[in-house]
């Protein structure tokens, strides 16, 4: 059931709630000016017709933002808080203020800046002095047009010491949006570099970091919960462990160095051939475990034959033209009853008999 609040900030959406509550907040002000200006008709400093003009110029322009904001249009444009909209309307609204009022402007003048000061949070320092230039002349005209309509209005003085005051506030204000926007692209830096290591965290807990597929801990971790929906649900599921022939021989004889890009491009090799519904570790060693949901093992050996042909196919750049690299592979299918490590020493069992068969072969004895 959709509460009362939601029903004026959606609240499944963080950004577009921030963007309402902030509108909410400046509607607020808006409101206490409503009410201001109704003093004002009682004290005589306005008219109850230029009240009701204001008013309705109010409510009319808050209505259009807030109708735009609720809807979600907004994010479609390239500023989605309507920041620049919001501050233009408000010069405008302030200038219609102005006019209507016939003395003392100061108070509602105050309230007005207010609502300016909901600028800094968004808008860059040029914007916000633009923005300032730009009340600064809406302000001017209002005075002008009641100097040419209410002459009596106008205390030219008083109105030239406001202005003054405008004029002095608005650099002080660019240079308080400066420093906030500097703060939040500060901010916004951090926030990515803190995302950025806790992706490498991330890696650093799930991957192995020679190749770059999944560490011993996470590809088990795939397996047990593959092996749990595999008895659940009595579907088929296979593994296949790899295990490069004669891998410490290229460690002796060519360097560790070398050893790490024999293990990286075979692990690219294994990568490029896996399902999205497949998954593939580093189960130690020279060794790699690929797991296979789904696939009876039948299968699984066309599919382990076809990644004995890409490891076997493997070139190295640090290896002579005449290096040969082959890998022997062990086959094991999901039995009732299976757990991770029967499953998993089935497999083992038969890369081992593959390899002492002279290696370069799939072996699949154990699975029998």
């Amino acid at each position: 059931m959709t509460s009362p609040l939601e029903l004026v900030v959606p609240l499944h959406d963080p950004n577009q709630s921030l963007r309402l509550r902030r509108f909410l907040l400046a509607a607020l002000v808006y409101g206490v000016a409503i009410g201001l200006m109704g003093l004002y008709v009682v004290l005589g400093f306005m008219t109850l017709v230029g009240w009701q003009i204001t008013t309705a110029a109010i409510l009319a322009v808050n209505g259009v933002i807030y109708t735009v904001l609720r809807s979600g249009r907004n994010e479609r444009l390239r500023d989605p808080s309507l920041t620049g909209v919001q501050m233009f309307c408000t010069c405008l609204l302030m200038a219609l203020t102005m006019y209507q009022v016939d003395s003392a402007r100061g108070a509602l003048l105050l309230l007005y800046l207010v609502l300016l000061m909901f600028g800094v949070l968004r808008l860059r320092q040029w914007q916000f002095m633009a923005l300032g230039l730009f009340a600064l002349v809406c302000y001017a005209a209002a005075i002008a047009a009641v100097w040419q309509t209410r002459p009596w209005a106008v205390n030219m003085d008083v109105e030239l010491l406001q202005l003054a005051a405008m004029a002095t506030l608005v650099p002080c204000g660019g240079f308080f949006a400066g420093y906030v926007g500097g703060l939040r692209r500060k901010l916004r830096d951090r926030h990515i570099a803190l995302q950025q290591a806790r992706e490498q965290a991330h890696d650093l807990r799930v991957l192995d970091p020679l190749t770059a597929v999944s560490n011993r801990s996470r590809i088990i971790e795939f397996l047990e919960y593959e092996v749990a929906r595999a008895a659940r649900l009595e579907q088929p599921l296979s593994v296949i462990m790899l295990d490069l022939d004669r891998f410490k021989r290229i460690n002796r004889q060519y360097g560790h160095p070398v050893g790490d890009e024999v293990l990286k491009r075979v692990a690219e090799r294994l990568q490029g051939a896996m399902r999205s519904i497949d998954g593939l570790g580093r189960y130690g060693g020279e060794e790699f475990l690929v797991v296979l949901p789904d696939t009876p093992l039948a299968e699984a050996s066309v599919f382990a034959e076809r990644l004995r042909e890409r490891v076997e196919g493997c070139r190295f750049a640090s290896l002579p033209p005449t290096f040969k690299l082959s890998v022997s592979v062990g086959l094991a299918e999901f039995r009732h009853g299976d757990g991770v490590w029967s499953l998993i020493e089935r497999a083992r069992g038969a890369a081992d008999h593959a390899l002492d068969a002279g290696g370069g072969r799939i072996d699949a004895t154990e699975s029998r």
